[in-house]
C-alpha cells in the first residue's frame, strides 16, 4: 500500500536509482492561459496548435525562494510565460524547455531566474550560417529601396528565441562613379537601425566588400535578414555570408 509524504528533510546522503516527476498534460487553447499556484504541479507539458497561448507565474506571497516550475511547449505555437500581473517574462518558443526559479519575493511578481533548453540543441550556444557564391544584381532603375539579398540561398533565416551577434559581409561590384551602398540588418521586416552601413564608389566601376554587425534579440517568430540598397546604377553581389550566433536568452 502506498502512502503519500508530504515533504522529506535529508540530512545525509541521498542516493536515487531514478526520479520521475508528476507531469500535467495540458492542450493549449486560442488566446488561453495556464494560471499557476501554489498547488500547481513542478512539471506541466503544453500540446496542441492554438495561438496566442500563455503561462502566468503564481503570486510569490505563499511561496519560498528556490521554488520551481518547468513548462515544456511541445505544442506547435509559441508561448508566452508571463509574471503574475500578466506582463510578459519570456516567450517559451515551439520544441523549448524553460525552467524558472524564484529568487526573490519581495514583491507579488517576484524576481525569477529562468532557463530554456530546445530540442535538439546540445548547449545553449546556436549558430546560423548562410552563405552562397551565386551571383546577385539589382540593375537600374529597379528601385532604390533596401532589398533582401536575395538568390537561390537569400540572407535570411528564422532563428529560436535569444540574443544574437549577427554578422554579414559581401563582394561587390558597383557600377558608376559617386553611387552609395547601403547595407543593413532588418529584424521582422523592420531596419534595425545600428546596423546601417554605407560606402560610396569612387570609380566607373568599383570593386569592394560591403558589411554589417548587429546584437539582436528575437522572440522565436522574426525573420532576419540582410538588405542592401543603392542609391542608382547596377550593384552586383557575389560571395556573401550571414552568421548568426546565439549569445544567450
Amino acid at each position: 500500500m502506498s502512502h503519500t509524504i508530504d515533504n522529506i528533510l535529508v540530512e545525509q546522503n541521498l542516493t536515487m536509482l531514478t526520479y520521475s516527476p508528476s507531469l500535467l498534460p495540458t492542450t493549449t487553447s486560442l488566446n488561453g492561459t495556464l494560471i499557476l499556484t501554489v498547488a500547481s504541479n513542478f512539471l506541466h507539458v503544453l500540446a496542441g496548435t492554438a495561438t496566442g497561448y500563455k503561462v502566468r507565474l503564481p503570486a510569490t506571497t505563499l511561496l519560498t525562494a528556490g521554488w520551481k516550475f518547468e513548462i515544456w511547449n511541445q505544442s506547435s505555437q509559441q508561448v508566452l510565460l508571463t509574471y503574475n500581473d500578466t506582463t510578459t517574462f519570456i516567450p517559451i518558443p515551439a520544441g523549448s524547455v524553460a525552467t524558472v526559479t524564484l529568487y526573490t519575493k519581495l514583491t507579488t511578481n517576484g524576481v525569477w531566474v529562468a532557463v530554456r533548453s530546445f530540442t535538439g540543441t546540445a548547449s545553449g550556444i546556436l549558430n546560423y550560417t548562410i552563405s552562397s557564391a551565386e551571383s546577385f544584381s539589382l540593375a537600374a532603375p529597379s528601385g532604390t529601396g533596401d532589398i533582401l539579398i536575395g538568390g537561390t540561398t537569400p540572407m535570411s533565416v528564422t532563428p529560436v528565441a535569444g540574443t544574437y551577434a549577427i554578422w554579414y559581409n559581401g563582394s561587390i561590384v558597383i557600377t558608376g562613379n559617386n553611387t552609395i551602398v547601403r547595407t543593413s540588418i532588418y529584424k521582422a521586416g523592420s531596419i534595425w537601425t545600428d546596423s546601417l552601413r554605407t560606402i560610396e564608389s569612387s570609380v566607373a566601376t568599383f570593386n569592394t566588400e560591403h558589411s554589417t554587425v548587429a546584437v539582436i534579440q528575437v522572440t522565436g517568430s522574426e525573420l532576419i535578414e540582410a538588405r542592401v540598397a543603392r542609391s542608382a546604377n547596377t550593384l552586383t553581389i557575389t560571395g556573401r555570408s550571414l552568421i548568426l550566433i546565439r549569445l544567450g536568452d
